[in-house]
């Protein structure tokens, strides 16, 4: 897998990436799918566990099913369901904090930039309910899912959402 042959800098590929909610009635190539699960594998995790587990949904009775956990597939052909292993996630010696979650969320944001640098849409959706979608999935019950990530090509191009200043959110001290 070539990837190299990007031609997009990443401050383009963060400026251009919105959360798509309108797909074409396409799915993507293969080869996509396989570059956006290789920007999974190369995402960082705290001390490098890789607790990521993805369900890679593109059948289409499954993606109809899908429904039934959550409204938000927004009809995309393919879905990527973005979990981790609790059994293998890093908790902090001093607390417990597991931080299975934050690694999820890194490795989906991975995944999301990837799409955008092929042209392909993308949405974070956190809504769902995880027991209807764990059962249709048959997803293990010591993996606790993220979120779920619809991708596509889109319909429309729409303009990055607005965003608030830089300092409205920095504190140096």
């Amino acid at each position: 897998m070539d990837l190299n042959n990007y031609n997009k800098t990443f401050f383009e590929i963060i400026n251009e990436r919105f959360s798509c909610r309108e797909f074409i009635n396409e799915r993507i190539k293969t080869e996509e799918v396989e570059q956006i699960l290789e920007a999974a594998r190369l995402a960082p995790t705290a001390v490098n566990f890789q607790p990521q587990r993805i369900f890679v949904v593109e059948n289409d009775a499954l993606l109809e099913k899908l429904k039934e956990a959550t409204r938000f597939t927004f009809d995309a052909k393919t879905v990527f369901v973005i979990c981790y292993d609790s059994n293998v996630s890093y908790k902090r010696g001093n607390d417990g904090k597991d931080f299975g979650d934050i690694d999820a969320t890194i490795v989906a944001t991975h995944m999301m930039l990837a799409a955008q640098a092929l042209n392909i849409g993308s949405c974070f959706v956190a809504s769902f309910k995880e027991d209807i979608l764990k059962n249709i999935l048959s997803i293990p019950s010591n993996y606790n899912i993220t979120c779920i990530l619809p991708v596509g090509y889109p319909k429309e191009i729409k303009d990055h959402n607005d965003r608030i200043d830089v300092g409205d959110f920095v504190f140096y001290k």
